[in-house]
């Protein structure tokens, strides 16, 4: 359950798709971090392309599973799905490409997980191969003072059917600035009745500057910060952080 709704909430973010397929032009061996339900694998994957996904949840590891066996077999066995922690991954083969994408990045809830997952990043790629990652941009949000906060929705920020039902999806936060935590939680009404179902997300957010310093701590140099998909120029009010590095 928690995977299929995760699934019809989170379907990316408007040009992500054609950015990491531009990313990834010419590069034979990918492997993309936190792959969750395969939205990602699936549109990435090609016949002369060896695709990785590596997740550590059992629900969307099964759910990218099944998505994956909708592609035509050239594409379905271009990709293999491994279950594995990535602050922690070792893998024999090394890769011309590693994508980071969609905000997985805030599920690491310390400085130590970050660097843990850049420097296996690092590992990871071939030398001068690219690592890859976006965000949202936290500094607008984290500078609007300090303190703690939290905030619901009173109104459903969507609307899905799902197992033949219909569901209200409520989202509420708990943010603590000090630590750099945003919470989030994520309530599923069923409109016919029944009980809810949650889905509660962790987040430790980074700003601009830290990412930077923990990137070049595990052996990587910047080669170019974007503030949204279309390659426009990252600045301090940039709704994203789009990250391209280059293994050192």
């Amino acid at each position: 359950m928690k995977a299929e709704l995760y699934a019809l909430t989170h379907r990316g973010n408007a040009g992500d798709i054609a950015f990491y397929r531009e990313v990834c032009r010419g590069a034979q061996r990918v492997l993309e971090l936190g792959s969750g339900y395969g939205r990602m694998l699936s549109a990435l994957s090609g016949p002369k392309r060896k695709l990785v996904g590596l997740e550590c949840d059992p629900e969307f590891l099964s759910l990218a599973k099944r998505n994956l066996r909708m592609l035509p077999a050239a594409k379905r066995q271009s990709v293999r799905l491994v279950r594995a922690d990535m602050r922690s991954f070792a893998l024999e083969q090394r890769f011309e490409r590693v994508l980071l994408p969609y905000n997985a990045l805030y599920c690491l809830l310390s400085k130590r997980d970050a660097l843990a997952c850049f420097r296996a990043a690092r590992r990871a790629l071939e030398p001068g191969g690219t690592f890859a990652l976006d965000v949202w941009n936290a500094a607008p949000f984290h500078l609007n003072g300090l303190g703690e906060i939290g905030e619901d929705d009173a109104t459903p920020i969507a609307s899905l059917k799902h197992a033949g039902r219909t569901w209200d999806v409520f989202e509420s936060s708990r943010v603590r600035r000090t630590q750099q935590r945003l919470d989030v939680s994520y309530t599923y009404l069923p409109r016919e009745g029944g009980t809810p179902y949650q889905i509660p997300i962790a987040q430790r957010y980074f700003l601009a500057p830290e990412i930077a310093d923990l990137l070049g701590r595990a052996g990587f140099a910047i080669e170019a910060r974007y503030g949204d998909f279309s390659k426009r120029r990252f600045g301090a009010r940039s709704a994203q952080l789009i990250v391209i590095a280059r293994a050192i």
